[in-house]
C-alpha cells in the first residue's frame, strides 16, 4: 500500500486528498528543479511516495499533472476585488500574470511548456484545460458583464478582447523584445477599454457601470 494512502490513519486531510496534493506539489517541485524534461510519472510518484496507479488515477498523462501543479501554485493569480471597477479588475488580472512570468521561475517553464505543446498534443490540450481557460473565462465574465451593463459596445468580440489583453504578455514572454514592465497591465487595459466602451449618452435601460466602491 502506497506510503500516504497508509498515512490516512492520522488526522487531517482524507487519504486521497493528501495523496493527490502529494503528487501535485511532486509535480511543481520537479518542474522548478529540473523543467518538463524531469516531470515524468514515474519521478511524479517515486517523489510523492505513491504508485503510478494511483497518478493514472486522476490523470491521464504527465501534461495533465504537470500543468495542473504549475495552475495550483499560480491559482491566485485569478483572484478579483469584487468591488473592483472593470479596469480595475481587468488590470488586476493581466498584471498578476505579467508578475508571475518575470518574478518567479513560471515563466521559463511556461516558454518551454508552450514550446513543447508545439508537437505534443497532450500538452497542448492540458495546457488549454487547466491553464488557458479558466483565465480567459475569468476575464470574458468581466468583459460579457461590461456589455451587459452598456458599459461596454453591444457588438464586442469578447474572444478577440481577450486575446488582446493577455496576447502581449506571452508575446514578450517568449520573444523577449520589450520587458514585462509593471506599467504593461495598465497599459494594455487603458488602451483596449479605450476601444470598446460605450459612449452613447442614450444607453436606455442600462445599468451602471461597474466601479470601485
Amino acid at each position: 500500500m502506497d506510503e500516504a494512502v497508509r498515512a490516512g490513519v492520522a488526522r487531517g486531510r482524507p487519504r486521497s486528498e493528501r495523496a493527490r496534493t502529494a503528487v501535485l506539489d511532486a509535480a511543481a517541485d520537479l518542474l522548478v528543479t529540473g523543467g518538463t524534461d524531469a516531470v515524468t510519472m514515474e519521478a511524479i510518484a517515486a517523489r510523492a511516495q505513491v504508485s503510478k496507479a494511483t497518478v493514472y488515477k486522476w490523470w491521464p498523462s504527465r501534461a495533465h499533472v504537470m500543468l495542473e501543479s504549475f495552475f495550483s501554485r499560480a491559482k491566485d493569480t485569478l483572484d478579483v476585488a469584487p468591488e473592483a471597477s472593470l479596469e480595475e479588475a481587468l488590470t488586476t488580472l493581466v498584471g498578476a500574470l505579467t508578475r508571475i512570468f518575470r518574478d518567479t521561475e513560471s515563466g521559463p517553464l511556461m516558454a518551454d511548456l508552450v514550446a513543447l505543446a508545439q508537437a505534443d498534443r497532450a500538452i497542448r490540450t492540458a495546457l488549454d484545460e487547466q491553464w488557458l481557460r479558466p483565465r480567459r473565462r475569468v476575464a470574458s465574465q468581466l468583459l460579457r458583464d461590461g456589455v451587459d451593463r452598456a458599459e461596454l459596445v453591444s457588438d464586442t468580440d469578447v474572444a478577440a478582447a481577450v486575446d488582446q489583453l493577455f496576447a502581449p504578455v506571452y508575446h514578450r514572454l517568449l520573444l523577449g523584445h520589450e520587458p514585462l514592465s509593471d506599467e504593461l497591465a495598465a497599459t494594455l487595459v487603458r488602451q483596449l477599454l479605450a476601444g470598446l466602451r460605450n459612449r452613447d449618452p442614450q444607453r436606455t435601460g442600462a445599468c451602471p457601470p461597474r466601479t470601485a466602491r
